[in-house]
């Protein structure tokens, strides 16, 4: 109970904000991050203890081995994969494990243990596994298989059957917890979704204030730390493709395939808010290094998708559905405002990296009424039309409607 109150009170200080710096280094450097951690594992830990005590009281009271090793270490080692694909990855795996132990029995027996019956056990087992696999998992299973059984176990002893019986126990204990006591399949996206566009808001934050000083320097700093963020965005894709699987597999989660599709759909926007922050920035630095501006009504642009983006990523982080409903049309019309705002005279005049942030800050809008539900044809006609012959029809409005 004391870990969720320090969970809780220290989430009500999370969303403020940051400098793209201050923001990404304090990933993995406060408390809050260490429980957060603690609290993201717990049904990892939980679908661990029980797939290896559950593997374990088959393999010892179903099917009568004396010394199961390889039953709870396949059901742990299946249930730390993450990403898309688990069970396949799940099912290469186990084959990998089962075939090693099998493969490594089987030499061991004829070639007794040392250091070069390692190198042919090694050798071997990696062979065979290119040959019946493609997957790298199961050539690796197989080699560290066969590496255990030439280590820790007596030639001869008669148990190979057993042992592969085992990592084939092991293997299918994991794939049935995977199915039978599934993750939320929206929580880990949410949460990426929430970082990534924390940390887009970050960047906007930054380069607005840099404008307005003339500050190169914060502005390259800010790009330093940026560079890093990809790893966000990966883990973006990676959780959504987990929460994909997830109700695919598990028929308790069949509910949940429309708001993972909706969660699928938003992955380009966000990917491109904050591809599309980086090329602002980098636009900004040049702009202050020469010596030029932008005009006020720009940095106003710019601070409001910044604040429009904080707030998104406020919501996704604490999923508050019905906060939703509520703030999503508001945002909508802020980022409609912004777009009847963004038209070629706030830059009149100016040069082209002043140009180019306008461009930016266009984009930028377009990804965020993405995210907030439109359609890429609705979001562009947001805009001020830049062509005389726009492909998609303007929906301007202004304060009188």
């Amino acid at each position: 109970m004391l870990l969720w109150i320090c969970i809780a009170n220290l989430e009500a200080m999370a969303k403020k904000k940051l400098g793209t710096v201050a923001r990404l280094s304090e990933l993995d450097k406060y408390l809050r991050n260490r429980l957060l951690r603690v609290r993201s594992r717990l049904l990892f830990i939980v679908h661990s203890a029980i797939g290896a005590g559950v593997a374990y009281w088959i393999a010892v009271e179903v099917i009568k081995h004396g010394q199961p090793f390889f039953a709870p270490m396949s059901a742990v080692i299946i249930l730390g994969l993450s990403g898309g694909d688990r069970i396949k990855r799940a099912t290469e795996l186990t084959l990998g494990c089962a075939l090693g132990v099998g493969l490594g029995d089987l030499l061991i027996m004829q070639i007794g243990t040392g250091y070069w019956q390692i190198f042919v056990v090694v050798g071997l087992a990696l062979l065979v596994a290119s040959f019946v696999s493609p997957a790298p998992l199961v050539s690796n299973q197989m080699a560290i298989g066969g590496i255990l059984i030439a280590t820790m176990f007596p030639p001869g002893d008669g148990g190979s059957i057993d042992r592969m019986i085992d990592a084939f126990i092991g293997g299918g204990v994991g794939i049935l917890v995977i199915a039978l006591l599934p993750s939320s399949p929206l929580d880990a996206g949410r949460h990426q979704v929430a970082n990534v566009l924390g940390i887009a808001a970050s960047v906007l934050e930054d380069v607005a204030a840099s404008l307005k000083a003339k500050d190169a320097a914060k502005l390259n700093n800010a790009l330093e730390a940026l560079r890093r963020s990809q790893a966000s965005v990966n883990k973006l894709e990676t959780a959504a493709s987990s929460g994909k699987e997830a109700t695919t597999v598990s028929p308790f989660l069949w509910g949940d395939r429309a708001r993972v599709r909706s969660l699928y759909r938003i992955l380009a926007p966000v990917d491109n808010v904050i591809r599309n922050a980086r090329v602002l920035a980098r636009r900004a630095v040049v702009l202050t290094e020469d010596n030029d501006t932008v005009s006020d009504e720009q940095i106003h642009v710019i601070e409001e998708i910044a604040d429009i983006a904080l707030r998104l990523s406020d919501l996704y982080e604490h999923h508050k559905e019905i906060s939703e409903a509520l703030e999503i049309p508001e945002l909508v019309n802020r980022l409609r405002q912004l777009g009847s705002e963004v038209g070629e005279d706030i830059a009149e005049d100016r040069v082209l990296s002043a140009q180019v942030i306008l461009a930016q800050s266009r984009s930028i809008i377009v990804d965020l009424l993405q995210i907030c539900g439109m359609s890429r044809e609705s979001a562009v006609a947001v805009l001020v039309p830049t062509s005389e012959s726009p492909a998609y029809p303007p929906e301007l409005w202004d304060d009188e409607d």
